[in-house]
């Protein structure tokens, strides 16, 4: 009631993020839990720990169960969910996670590439890594942007906001975690 008086009377509703497709990255519907991934040899010791940071502070609070794979299963039954990969994107992308086989309207892999080039262009590397990573983490876990996210999901261009809720999910996107899976 006090924040619709403070909106001018307007209702304010919760509404759900639309699903993704496999045409993009904005966060196909996942397959099932558990949700594993591996690193590919691309994935540089440096960045390694911004995901890390990413995988386990902004999923902790979801009921995601989050499995390293050892080994990368590219393909056939059981392979792995999110594939984090290093490579050189256009200049402006930091990351990109599409969704690499695409069955019954669902995605079993994801490909998520980071590039440090594009990330590590101001003074605060490790933020703006863990930053990115949780971002595009999330699109594998089925979410989209956040028009006016306040959490990781942000469309935050090149320059990525500090503040540590913008290294998790908020609670909107971990309530979609959580249905999800």
């Amino acid at each position: 009631m006090v924040l619709a008086a403070i909106m001018g009377g307007s209702a304010l509703t919760a509404s759900a993020d639309p699903w993704g497709n496999q045409t993009g990255d904005t966060g196909a519907h996942p397959d099932e839990d558990p949700h594993g991934y591996c690193y590919s040899p691309t994935v540089s010791a440096d960045l390694k720990s911004g995901i890390n940071e990413a995988m386990w502070d902004a999923m902790d609070p979801t009921q995601v169960n989050v499995n390293y794979d050892g080994d990368c299963k590219l393909s056939g039954g059981g392979e792995t969910d999110v594939v984090w990969r290093q490579g050189n994107l256009a200049e402006g992308v930091s990351g990109k996670a599409p969704c690499e086989d695409y069955d019954n309207d669902r995605c079993d892999q994801y490909y998520l590439t980071l590039d440090l080039g594009q990330i590590n262009k101001g003074s605060h590397d490790e933020i703006d890594q863990a930053q990115t990573a949780c971002h595009e983490l999330g699109h594998s876990g089925g979410l989209t942007h956040g028009g006016s996210s306040t959490d990781c999901m942000i469309n935050s261009g090149s320059t990525p906001p500090t503040g540590i809720q913008f290294r998790r999910y908020g609670k909107h996107h971990t309530q979609h975690l959580n249905d999800w899976f």
